[in-house]
């Protein structure tokens, strides 16, 4: 039998709707993937603030989204209620090369 102190490091993507039930809350971490494209992995969040990766239970592959709108219609389906949500982005070097750019004054 388990501990019960003992605590999952992830978690797996046929649970969500439980985790969310229990107060767990969702959010969308940007990273650049192998082909250099912007792509969104899942996160869950407990109430204390700890983060767990979620997986996908069939394939056990990090669970990501191609698009904001593919994460905007997950974030709306797991939070029909819902009225807002954050999708992050990746600051790209370009606005820091206009930022430091001394031809612009």
């Amino acid at each position: 039998m388990a501990n019960s102190n003992s605590e999952a490091k992830v978690l797996v993507s046929h649970v969500i709707r439980t985790f969310i039930d229990a107060g767990g809350k969702l959010k969308y971490k940007p990273v650049v993937d192998e082909s250099g494209k912007i792509t969104w992995l899942v996160i869950g969040v407990r109430a204390d603030g700890s983060e767990l990766q979620v997986y996908i239970a069939r394939s056990g592959e990090p669970k990501r989204f191609q698009s904001a709108n593919a994460v905007l219609s997950y974030h709306m389906e797991m939070y029909p209620d819902c009225e807002e949500v954050c999708i992050p982005v990746l600051r790209t070097d370009r606005g820091k090369d206009n930022e430091n750019s001394e031809e612009d004054g």
